[in-house]
């Protein structure tokens, strides 16, 4: 019996935290980006940072830009078919990811994953304004 919860334990401290990167960035305007992001790893409560370039350089593709607005798209993952509504802001930037309650219906709210949530190969795209 201890041995099932010390691998339960050892597998929930080996999980890593999600990674968003985005690989896919076009430039709509000097001022205006479409981005196209990816996970992998589980959901870390309060949400997972960008990880390759950073802020800067995976929503307003350039270094020196600074991402003020970000408006997501809903996720979608191919890998577990899930569908998550998707929230992204603050400094760093935090990707949330939220799903319907576990009684889904009219007047439930949304509720964050939890965590430890595998969300590998979900994707957004979200449009930004950059300064």
């Amino acid at each position: 019996m201890w041995r099932a919860g010390a691998a339960a334990l050892l597998v929930a401290s080996t999980a890593s935290a999600a990674t968003w990167t985005c690989p896919k960035r076009t430039n709509l305007a000097p001022s205006i980006v479409v981005s196209y992001c990816q996970a992998s790893g589980t959901y870390t409560t309060g949400g997972d940072g960008l990880g390759g370039g950073g802020d800067n350089t995976e929503l307003c593709n350039s270094e020196n830009r600074i991402p003020v607005t970000v408006l997501p798209s809903a996720a979608a993952s191919k890998v577990t078919g899930q569908g998550y509504v998707v929230l992204a802001g603050g400094a760093p930037v935090k990707i949330v990811v939220l799903t319907a309650g576990n009684s889904p219906g009219a007047g439930v709210a949304l509720t964050q994953l939890d965590p430890g949530t595998d969300i590998e190969g979900a994707t957004f795209t979200a449009l930004v304004t950059c300064k």
